[in-house]
Parts: structure tokens; C-alpha cells; sequence
């Protein structure tokens, strides 16, 4: 599949990702068809289409910067006060998302309120650090407004977030340890909202 994701597969595939379940392995057995050039290789691949893109740090090599601190604390307050709409502006146009999916391109108004909806949890940050461009985040998982984190209310997670000009530029799922193996997003436990 392309990096490149329309709406509709946007929701297809958040809505696959929310029904993984809570700490499930979102291993792949399947790989992505790559092309080989004769003289120009490229990147390598990821292994899946679910795989971290090369180049996503997933462990801190230092402080995390006020101004991304502030924005990802923003946007955190909002989403778990339920504000979909104001933790949506916090993502840029175009946005790069993936919480145990391929990663999706986020092009338009109603794809980063998608984005945020599929978040069922709240979070707080409990610990920020940087590598390179990124802020690498823990968060405790919360109950949001409007959410549905059932079980997953107390929880962590960990992502790799890149801020830029205030707006979240990018913000990708990482294992719950460095090295470890993608996990899938807590899954709503009662009736979808």
C-alpha cells in the first residue's frame, strides 16, 4: 500500500485498530511489496505496513523542547476534555498518523477530527524527551470525554511526536518499550459512542 490513505480508508482502518484489543501484538505476517532499482536501492523498507517508518526514533537521547511540550500538553488537555474539534488544530495539514496502522496521511479538516475520534483514551504526559526532530512521549491513558478507554484507563503508551510551527506534524505509536514490538491502541470496552 501507498503512504498516501483516502478518507474512507482513514476510517476503515482506525476502526481495525480500535477493535485489536488492549496490549494485542498488531504483528504482521504480511510484508510490503517493495521495488528495487538496479542502481538506486533506497531506503530499506519496513518489514509491515504496520511497522515504525525508518528513521522514527523510539527512545529519547535528550530534553524535549518547551515549545513541543507545550503544544503536545495542549492538545492533550483538549482531547481529554473532549474538545475533538480544538485537538484536531493541533494537527498540521498535511499530518502524518499511525497508531498501530500503515501510516496515513492526514490531508483534510474531517481526517485529523478522524484522528482524534480514534483515540478513545485521554492521556497525560508523564514523561518527555527528544531524538533529533521528535519528541518521544509516555502517557498515562485517561478516561476523555466522549471516549470509551474501558480498560485501558490507567494504562500507558508511548509515541513519537514531531512538532512543527506549533502544529503536530507527525505522531506515530511506539512499542511500550524501546525495542519492543508495536502494540495495538486500547480497545473501547462498552457500545461505540
Amino acid at each position: 500500500m501507498t503512504v498516501g490513505r483516502s478518507a474512507a480508508v482513514l476510517v476503515v482502518a482506525l476502526s481495525l485498530a480500535a477493535a485489536t484489543g488492549c496490549g494485542g501484538s498488531s504483528k504482521s505476517s504480511t510484508t510490503s511489496p517493495t521495488q528495487t532499482l538496479a542502481n538506486d536501492p533506497g531506503p530499506t523498507p519496513p518489514t509491515s505496513d504496520l511497522a515504525l517508518p525508518p528513521g522514527v526514533p523510539d527512545e529519547s537521547t535528550g530534553p524535549a523542547t518547551n515549545a513541543s511540550r507545550r503544544v503536545i500538553n495542549h492538545w492533550l488537555k483538549a482531547l481529554r476534555r473532549g474538545d475533538v474539534k480544538r485537538a484536531a488544530h493541533y494537527f498540521a495539514l498535511p499530518s502524518k498518523f499511525q497508531n498501530a496502522t500503515p501510516v496515513l496521511i492526514v490531508n483534510s479538516e474531517q481526517e485529523r477530527i478522524a484522528v482524534n475520534v480514534s483515540l478513545s483514551c485521554g492521556a497525560v504526559a508523564t514523561e518527555m524527551g527528544a531524538a533529533g526532530v521528535y519528541t518521544i512521549v509516555k502517557f498515562r491513558l485517561t478516561e476523555r470525554r466522549g471516549g470509551n478507554c474501558g480498560t485501558g484507563v490507567g494504562g500507558t503508551a508511548r509515541g513519537a511526536i514531531r512538532v512543527e510551527r506549533r502544529k503536530i506534524k507527525e505522531w506515530y505509536r511506539l512499542p511500550d518499550k524501546p525495542g519492543g514490538q508495536q502494540q495495538a491502541p486500547p480497545a473501547p470496552s462498552g457500545p461505540a459512542v
